[in-house]
């Protein structure tokens, strides 16, 4: 009976340790990765208001053709339907 409440126990403290050791490799990463995460926020920030922005590549042809088919999907068109109504105010 004791050696079940033992085993048990120590069960539990083995247990409980390798969760506080996994919850601070969880929280060191999770910091890591913020530190990371405030830096470059920093240094966009910094590019933004110093005016120092990196050309962005041209598009290349495809990316043209495909921008031009959607702008001429934009434009409005007429309906080919003509709407006609008859004198008691219905459609015909």
């Amino acid at each position: 009976m004791y050696i079940e409440i033992a085993i048990i126990g120590l069960q539990t403290l083995v247990l409980t340790g390798i969760m506080i050791f996994l919850s601070r490799g969880l929280a060191r990463t999770i910091l890591t990765g913020l530190l990371e995460l405030d830096r470059k926020i920093a240094e966009a920030i910094q590019q933004v208001i110093g005016g120092n922005f990196e050309n962005p590549e041209p598009p290349n042809p495809i990316q043209q053709m495909l921008f031009e088919v959607i702008k001429n999907n934009m434009t409005k068109k007429d309906p080919n339907i003509e709407l006609v109504r008859g004198e008691d105010g219905k459609f015909k």
